[in-house]
């Protein structure tokens, strides 16, 4: 219980606050932004919003990462919404969840930039990017 006080007296820490080989990058804390300015080059890019609070994020976090690295031609770009729920639910961000108040929240681009995944679950989305190989 002492453990469980402690680390939320301390927050949470940030999924993506983790060194990453492969094309990893936090694209918003929370702040509105366009996906489509930051997809990667000739990449196939997935769009992954989340935050601290969430366990399912930090393990999509862990799965995305790994899964980059295996793959060089998958680029992430996480959006990372600040504090505790309340909070993170009202970022200007929030608006990527397309009216989904859930997160881990994935879109996946294909390489010409056009969506091919939306939705909560990272496996649907990893071999989505898989067939289009």
């Amino acid at each position: 219980m002492l453990l469980l006080a402690s680390a939320l007296a301390q927050g949470f820490p940030d999924p993506w606050d983790v060194p990453s080989t492969g094309d990893v990058q936090v694209i918003s804390r929370g702040e509105a932004v366009d996906p489509l300015d930051h997809l990667g080059p000739g990449a196939f890019t997935v769009l992954d919003v989340g935050a601290s609070w969430c366990a399912p994020c930090h393990e999509s976090a862990r799965t995305l990462r790994s899964y980059v690295e295996a793959h060089p031609d998958v680029a992430v770009r996480a959006v990372s919404l600040p504090g505790e729920p309340a909070e993170s639910l009202s970022a200007p961000a929030v608006e990527l969840l397309a009216g989904r108040a859930a997160v881990p929240y994935f879109v996946v681009y294909d390489r010409e930039g056009e969506v091919i995944y939306r939705g909560h679950r990272l496996s649907r989305a990893l071999r989505r990017i898989d067939r289009k190989r």
